[in-house]
């Protein structure tokens, strides 16, 4: 008889920073997607790139301190367009224009560190710890404040040319419609970004209560109130045109949704159903799946790491 000897595999951390317009989250993460020990701090983004890293410098020595294993590295998610370690432009954020992160984290703190877009490190995140493992072609989608995402094919990410893919509320569904700080008119994000969406229903939502917000429509609509479930029907609407164009012009079947709007699942994805089955392709709508991502909270953090793993 042979006895094959197996030995365990070797799990091995690193940090991961999700860097937000308020807040930073941070975590020394394992290998197999465990978050070992969290913090939490204000961003001072309002305030200048020099606070920022600050922050950041922060975040990176509590989590240090008192963590005696070896880190691999630190990776960072960040708004905006991230090349070479290099954040350029992240809206909302003050007075920042370029800033070499990559170079001076691994200047200050003798480690390989990793910068990519925040949400291409949520769609990584998804495709090591969450329903990645399952489906190896999918495409991420961060419903918020803004509409963003990543595209996962053949089991790794694709950032495209300048390492700007994913821009998924960029996509024109109304030729004629109102106009989106991308400046781009009828685009997805016109209609399903969290305050284009609460400006343009504000007649309809004000019939419920004043200074609405989602949050706030989600909890009537879990209580039964009629406007509040019409108006996440109407964002399942729009969100299934937004799928239906996205799974024809790719061939893929597969749409997981993240950000804080996707906590409104179960109010709005029948009707984001009914709208694929009704105008995708044939080979496309007896076969597909739009599925909440069950690592949402983490996956920031999670995919910040899986820069450094990866």
């Amino acid at each position: 008889m042979i006895i094959l000897e197996t030995h365990p595999k070797k799990v091995t951390y690193a940090i991961g920073i999700d860097l937000g317009g308020t807040f930073i989250k941070s975590a020394i993460v394992d290998s197999g997607g465990k978050l070992i020990k969290q913090f939490k701090t204000e961003s001072g983004s309002d305030i200048s790139p020099k606070k920022v890293i600050e922050q950041i410098e922060k975040s990176i020595q509590k989590l240090k301190k008192g963590f005696g294993k070896e880190l691999l590295g630190i990776g960072i998610g960040a708004p905006g367009i991230v090349t070479d370690g290099i954040v350029k432009y992240p809206p909302n954020f003050r007075n920042w224009k370029v800033v070499k992160l990559k170079d001076h984290f691994e200047k200050k703190f003798k480690m390989e560190t990793v910068a990519d877009n925040d949400a291409n490190c949520a769609g990584l995140a998804e495709l090591k710890f969450g329903h990645g493992k399952k489906y190896r072609n999918f495409i991420f989608l961060t419903l918020g404040t803004g509409i963003g995402g990543a595209i996962v094919l053949d089991g790794k990410l694709y950032r495209g040319e300048q390492n700007g893919a994913g821009e998924f509320g960029m996509m024109t569904i109304n030729f004629d419609g109102p106009e989106c700080l991308g400046g781009n008119r009828g685009a997805v994000e016109a209609y399903l970004g969290r305050n284009y969406f609460l400006e343009n229903e504000k007649t309809q939502i004000g019939k419920i209560g004043r200074n609405m917000d989602i949050d706030d429509i989600q909890k009537l609509a879990a209580k039964n109130n009629k406007t509040a479930k019409e108006l996440f029907k109407k964002y399942g609407f729009y969100l299934g045109i937004g799928i239906t164009n996205y799974f024809n012009l790719m061939d893929t079947r597969t749409a997981i949704l993240g950000g804080g709007i996707s906590n409104a699942y179960k109010f709005f994805i029948s009707e984001c159903i009914k709208v694929i089955k009704e105008r995708s392709l044939k080979t496309i709508n007896k076969d597909f799946r739009v599925l909440r991502s069950g690592i949402n909270n983490d996956a920031g953090v999670l995919g910040a790491a899986a820069l450094i793993f990866d």
